[in-house]
C-alpha cells in the first residue's frame, strides 16, 4: 500500500495481494488497523513523499516507479512475520528505504505495529462498544443500543484500550502526515 495523492483505489498485484493509493493519513492509519482486525491481511505501508507523488500517478510507467513497485511488492511478504503485521517504508531520491536507513520510519512501524496487536486482540464486545462511541454514542448510548450496563461498556473499552489506542491512531496519522511533507 502506498499513500500519497487523491486517488483512493487499488488493484490486485498478486495472490492475496493488492496495492494503491490512499488519499489521507488518518484514512491510511484506519485502513491498516481495519486490516489487523480481520486477521486475514498484512500491511506493508509505503509512504510517498507530497514531492515525489506525481512521479507515482502521472508517470505510471516510468521505470523508477516501476523498480519501486516491483521492490515494494517484493518486500510485502515480510509484512506477514512482521509484528502485528505491519511493515513501513518509504519512497527516498527514487528509492525504496525501510527503518534501518530511515529512523522516522522505525517510530511510525513501531506505533502501527503495537496499534495492530492491540487491534487484534481486543474482544467483539469491545469493538462493539468502541465502533459505537465513534459514531458519537454516549456510553450510556452504547450501553442502551448493546443492552448492557454503562458499566460494562466502560470496562469493555478499558480492557480494549479504545481510548488509547485512537489517541495513538490519531498521533501517528499525524507523524506520518509530517513525514510525508518534510521529505
Amino acid at each position: 500500500m502506498r499513500l500519497g495523492g487523491e486517488v483512493a483505489s487499488f488493484h490486485e498485484c498478486g495472490t492475496r495481494q493488492v496495492q494503491g493509493f490512499l488519499a489521507s493519513t488518518d484514512e491510511t492509519v484506519g485502513f491498516i488497523l481495519s486490516a489487523a482486525r480481520s486477521g486475514a491481511w498484512a500491511v506493508d505501508l509505503t509512504i510517498v513523499p507530497e514531492s515525489q507523488v506525481p512521479v507515482f500517478i502521472d508517470q505510471s510507467e516510468s521505470f523508477t516507479e516501476d523498480r519501486i513497485l516491483r521492490q515494494a511488492q517484493a518486500n510485502a511478504k515480510s509484512a506477514s512475520r512482521a509484528p502485528g503485521g505491519v511493515r513501513v517504508g518509504a519512497v527516498r531520491e527514487g528509492n525504496l528505504v525501510d527503518v534501518n536507513a530511515e529512523r522516522a520510519l522505525g517510530h511510525i512501524e513501531a506505533g502501527l505495529q503495537l496499534l495492530c496487536a492491540i487491534e487484534r486482540r481486543r474482544s467483539i464486545e469491545g469493538q462493539e462498544a468502541g465502533l459505537l462511541i465513534n459514531a458519537g454514542s454516549s456510553q450510556a448510548q452504547a450501553a442502551r443500543q448493546l443492552e448492557v450496563s454503562q458499566q460494562a461498556v466502560s470496562a469493555r473499552l478499558q480492557a480494549g484500550y479504545w481510548y488509547e489506542s485512537r489517541r495513538s491512531a490519531y498521533w501517528l496519522a499525524t507523524q506520518i502526515q509530517d513525514y510525508i511533507q518534510e521529505k
